[in-house]
């Protein structure tokens, strides 16, 4: 046989895609791109391709969570009144209202005197999260549009051609900042998050211009931006029924394909279609997930005067911290749970 064949194998629920050629050794790589994959000649079972996978297991799982750690998070946002949306480094408060601020709005930013930045967003617009989804990523493309129409040609006139024209864009999907033929330059709707400094910083980077901000910090930044998921709060299931509230899987069971509910077993964030077939499919504890791992941390908010701040477990009102937990931890594939960075 010559030339290269590819398939796929499942070992304890997880997919590992085997390549065999004309080589003669066999060696394992784990990459983003093609997840676990094992290459060895064109005798290599698929019984052994799991064997080689079983006896490195522990070196899989650590380049696994390298991986985690180097990806964006991708934190979901939960849509209901206390959620936070950060503009330009300063969190806003989301405020579901019947309130309108104009004939064509259905979501405002804006300062309240007595509850501070807020996000005002209209309860037809909050019923459906594609609406919703859309509407608070213009807000933010409005925001950074704002700032380079003010700020932009302050930053292109220190470069050999000052009439560059800088916009940011609702758009752009995997790349922070886009460069087009006509040489004007696109930014990723999600840097109107940033702190104005570390929205700089970016752009100084890609202007091939010096240094304004500490790199490491505005790289940490930019692996917790928030990328447009949202999330309805959680549905309370019946108090008879400790069944999953998205799919009704009862307790040590799978959740169905496309359950909103599941979290993946390779990533542990939601999943939808994030792996082709079933194979990242978790099973339903009894509880949401998270909760066993937010009261072990001790991650637990309150809604006060419409905004959610950190409390203790025995607080009246408290209720666990998934967005806590998304920002502080990392997934174990290992252990199926977030934990704490070492």
């Amino acid at each position: 046989m010559t030339g290269q064949a590819t398939r796929t194998a499942n070992h304890g629920g997880v997919t590992i895609t085997i390549k065999t050629s004309n080589r003669t050794t066999t060696d394992l790589t784990v990459t983003p791109r093609e997840g676990i994959t094992v290459r060895g000649p064109h005798t290599l079972t698929d019984d052994e391709a799991r064997a080689l996978v079983t006896r490195r297991k522990h070196w899989v799982y650590r380049e696994l969570n390298k991986l985690c750690e180097q990806a964006p998070t991708n934190p979901a946002k939960t849509l209901f009144d206390g959620e936070t949306f950060t503009i330009l480094g300063t969190p806003h408060t989301l405020r579901l209202t019947d309130r309108r601020h104009g004939p064509q709005a259905v979501a405002t930013a804006y300062n309240d005197p007595e509850r501070g930045p807020v996000i005002d967003l209209e309860q037809a617009a909050a019923s459906n999260l594609d609406i919703a989804r859309r509407t608070l990523i213009k807000i933010h493309t409005d925001t950074a549009n704002k700032w380079l129409k003010e700020n932009g040609a302050r930053i292109t006139r220190l470069t050999t051609n000052p009439d560059i024209r800088i916009t940011a864009s609702p758009r752009c999907r995997t790349t922070w900042i886009i460069r087009r033929p006509t040489g004007e330059l696109s930014l990723h709707w999600a840097l109107a998050q940033l702190p104005t400094l570390h929205l700089r910083e970016v752009l100084h980077r890609t202007l091939n211009l010096h240094s304004v901000a500490d790199g490491r910090e505005v790289g940490q930044r930019l692996r917790t931006l928030w990328l447009g998921e949202l999330v309805l709060a959680p549905q309370k299931a019946a108090p008879d029924s400790d069944t999953c509230p998205g799919c009704q899987a009862q307790p040590g069971t799978l959740h169905t394909n496309y359950c909103d509910v599941a979290r993946c077993a390779l990533t542990g964030f939601q999943r939808g279609s994030c792996h082709p077939g079933t194979t990242c499919l978790t099973i339903w504890s009894g509880r949401w997930p998270g909760t066993e791992e937010c009261e072990e941390y001790g991650f637990f908010y309150r809604a006060v005067a419409g905004r959610g701040e950190p409390c203790n477990a025995t607080d009246e009102g408290a209720e666990p911290d998934y967005n806590r937990l998304y920002a502080r931890c990392v997934w174990h594939i290992g252990q199926q749970r977030m934990i704490l960075p070492s």
